[in-house]
Parts: C-alpha cells; sequence; structure tokens
C-alpha cells in the first residue's frame, strides 16, 4: 500500500481565534490519520471610525469536507467546550465549540482534541476544515467612542447590532478560519467579503441618523439601520429597552440581553428566546405561546398575566419572578427552576 504525504495551507482571517489543525498518521497504517484540534480564543480590538471595539464569539462550528477521504470515526468528546454532532442532511458530523454558561463569551484554549480518524482512499485527495459563526455569536464586549452614552436604550440596541453586522461582515464571512490538507497543489477559498470601506461609510451615516433622529420606536429605528427586528438582533444587548406591545412573532431572540427591558404585550409567540437574559423585565400580558424559553433567565421578571401555552421552560430560571394569573398549560418545565413566585 502507498504512503500519502500530506501537503498543508492554513489560512486565516480573524485574530480572535488561533487555529491550529494536525493529521497524525495512525501507527501501523500508510493511510489512516487522526484529527487533532488546537484553538485559542481571544477577544480582538479593533478601531472602528473614532472609536474603539472589542469583540469575541459565543460559538463556532468545526465543519469537515473531505474528497476521496473517508471518516472512519469521529470521537465522542468528553468537553463542556467542544460537542460533536450529527448532521441530518450529511454523512458528517460537525463539531459546535460553545462558551461555557458562567462566561459570556468564548475564552482560554482547547488542547490536543481528536476528532477522529480519516482514511485516504486514492489521490488526489483533499481535507478542508473551516469554522463558521453567525451574526448571533458575535458578542461585543467593549465600545468606546461611537456615541455618547446618554442615547436611549432603543438606540443603544440598535446600534450595538449595527456595528456587531459591520464586525461580523467585515471579519467573520465567508468563514472564521480554515485549514486545508491536500494532495495536490492548493488554491486558497475565495473570500467574498463586502466592501470595508462602503460598509463603513454606511456605518457612519447609519450613526449620525439614528443619534439625531426624534424618534425612539424599535421598529422604526431598525428599519433606519437596514436591520430586521425578527432576525438581526438574536446575540443583541436589548437592555431596558422598550418593545411594548410589538408584533415579533416568529422571532429569532436567542442569547438576548433584555434585562430590564419593557416587553408588556409584547406578542413572541413561537419565537426563539433561549439562553436570552430576561431578568426584571416587565413581560406582563406577553403573549408566548410556543415559545422557546430553554435556559433563559426570568428571575424577578414580570409574567402576570402572560400566555406560556406550549412554551419550552426547559432549564429557565424564574426565581421571584411574578406569576399572577400567568397561564402555563402544556409548558415544558422539566429543570425549570421556581422559587419565591407571585402568584405561583
Amino acid at each position: 500500500m502507498a504512503e500519502y504525504q500530506i501537503l498543508n495551507s492554513h489560512s486565516q482571517y480573524c485574530d480572535c481565534l488561533s487555529m491550529k489543525l494536525q493529521l497524525i498518521p495512525v501507527t501501523g497504517t500508510a493511510n489512516q490519520f487522526q484529527i487533532c484540534l488546537n484553538l485559542e480564543f481571544t477577544p480582538l480590538e479593533k478601531k472602528i471610525l473614532h472609536g474603539n471595539v472589542k469583540f469575541a464569539l459565543r460559538v463556532v462550528r468545526l465543519h469537515l469536507n473531505l474528497e476521496n477521504i473517508r471518516l472512519v470515526e469521529a470521537k465522542d468528546i468528553k468537553s463542556p467546550l467542544i460537542k460533536k454532532i450529527d448532521n441530518p442532511l450529511s454523512r458528517l458530523p460537525y463539531w459546535e465549540i460553545r462558551h461555557l454558561i458562567e462566561s459570556k463569551f468564548l475564552e482560554g484554549h482547547l488542547d490536543n482534541v481528536i476528532l477522529g480518524t480519516v482514511e485516504i482512499e486514492e489521490a488526489p485527495y483533499k481535507l478542508t476544515t473551516t469554522l463558521k459563526s453567525k451574526l448571533a455569536h458575535v458578542y461585543l464586549t467593549e465600545i468606546e467612542g461611537l456615541w455618547r452614552h446618554d442615547i436611549t436604550p432603543n438606540k443603544h440596541a440598535v446600534l450595538e447590532r449595527k456595528l456587531a453586522k459591520f464586525i461580523w461582515q467585515t471579519n467573520l464571512k465567508p468563514f472564521v478560519s480554515e485549514t486545508i490538507f491536500s494532495s495536490d497543489e492548493i488554491v486558497p477559498s475565495q473570500i467574498n467579503q463586502e466592501k470595508e470601506e462602503d460598509l463603513l461609510e454606511e456605518l457612519k451615516e447609519i450613526l449620525q441618523i439614528i443619534y439625531q433622529t426624534p424618534k425612539d420606536d424599535f421598529n422604526d429605528l431598525a428599519h433606519i439601520a437596514g436591520l430586521n427586528p425578527l432576525v438581526d438582533f438574536a446575540g443583541g444587548d436589548l437592555t431596558g429597552a422598550n418593545l411594548s406591545g410589538l408584533k415579533l412573532s416568529s422571532a429569532d431572540f436567542k442569547y438576548v440581553n433584555l434585562r430590564g427591558a419593557d416587553l408588556t404585550d409584547v406578542d413572541l409567540s413561537e419565537a426563539n428566546i433561549s439562553y436570552a437574559k430576561l431578568n426584571g423585565a416587565d413581560l406582563s400580558g406577553a403573549y408566548l405561546e410556543g415559545a422557546n424559553l430553554r435556559f433563559s433567565n426570568l428571575q424577578s421578571a414580570s409574567l402576570a398575566l402572560a400566555n406560556l401555552i406550549g412554551a419550552d421552560l426547559t432549564g429557565a430560571n424564574l426565581m421571584k419572578a411574578n406569576l399572577t394569573k400567568t397561564t402555563l398549560a402544556q409548558a415544558l418545565i422539566e429543570g425549570t427552576i421556581f422559587g419565591d413566585n407571585i402568584g405561583g
């Protein structure tokens, strides 16, 4: 059996994550290799316009693409940071690397994680490992000098997500990092990032318009910023925002920070609000039927008169929440934390 040699090309596009991938020959074979992963996460500081922004990632997903290479075995990894996920749309799994519950974003490192074993079947062969992240996974740890701190919570929420989207478009698309192993000369993937100059000019203009406008309606501000309230605010900082009475059915608010927000009479039916911070928020009269509130923090929130029929509250924290006349019929409450509730 012929021995196979590997050519390695490593291309990286964001310094907030450093990836080192190795193919380690399996003893006693000529064509099998273990995939060994090392990752290091560091918040990255960037100068944008007249200010500074520091950002990190909450989640990244590692995808494999194999050409004339077979995945012999995918290891079950015993780590709270990384998990193998079987993909029903592909014969290959992917790996999700997620921040720890006690952390706000990915930090630290992963060392010498064996993802599995691959076998080269014939030449030419190629293995591509790609790390991808979504807008919802971008976490802004610091924002300085881009706007005054006395703006309204609604304006802050919209500007924060517009800034996060700019960072995602210019630093993290189409992928965070890519490593290629191949028998042939390697042609790196083309980066189709949108023009940074044009996006920077757009960001500057929107910052000025939103700062100067007398409008404060959440939907109006999102429209000015070119953001879709149903999809672009996942992972956003909406602390103290006023979303009272808005129609946000099926919205993606995963990871969102709505601490102290006014959500009275809001329609968030079928919305994804998992892993959200809703502590101290006012959800009185809110329509949350079928909403995904898994592992969300509703500590000291008001759910008086709220409709949570069929909502998923698995692992959610409802300590000291106001449950006066709250409808919880058919809600999933496995692992839900109750205690010191008003009206409960």
